[in-house]
């Protein structure tokens, strides 16, 4: 090969790349719901919410359910064109227990969570784990007239992911 032809099937190699941009927030939206996943779009990103990954009450341990969706997001966050997006990993609790035993406890979600997708092959570096604690529930922890709410505080067990849009 000459000069000239190694330097357009450089330029075309390029181009290709140039090509392959990154995901778009709509991009990631549709391919994470298309496994079935719940999603949405927020300020700092897509959050993916993960019913499959309620933990059970005073547990950080994933369940298999939980293995296998972590599984399908990390293929996904592995693709180079999620590779520039930062994951945040939000660890939550009910409000069973004190505020300190919560937050540690959520924190431990958050690095199952983070611990499962880099053993997929996502990079650490890319990962901030966080710990709320009882702070931010999705559903009450007690029903209107102050009973427990089992249900709810199931719920607020959890974990989200946030991919953070690229800037």
């Amino acid at each position: 090969m000459n000069k000239e032809t190694l330097l357009f099937i450089f330029l075309l190699a390029l181009l290709a790349a140039g090509c392959a941009s990154q995901y778009s927030n709509r991009q990631l939206l549709e391919l994470l719901g298309d496994m079935g996943l719940k999603t949405a779009q927020h300020e700092k990103g897509i959050v993916v919410f993960l019913p499959e990954v309620y933990f059970e009450f005073d547990s950080s341990q994933l369940t298999v359910a939980a293995q296998e969706k972590l599984s399908d997001i990390g293929s996904i966050l592995i693709n180079p064109r999620a590779s520039s997006r930062h994951i945040l990993i939000e660890g939550h609790t009910d409000s069973i227990g004190n505020s300190h035993y919560n937050e540690r406890l959520s924190m431990n979600r958050a690095d199952a969570v983070a611990d499962a997708l880099v053993a997929y092959g996502v990079n650490d570096l890319r990962i901030t784990r966080r710990g709320y604690g009882q702070k931010y529930p999705i559903a009450p922890n007690t029903t209107p007239d102050g009973r427990d709410n089992p249900e709810g505080r199931a719920q607020n067990r959890r974990v989200e992911i946030v991919v953070v849009e690229s800037k």
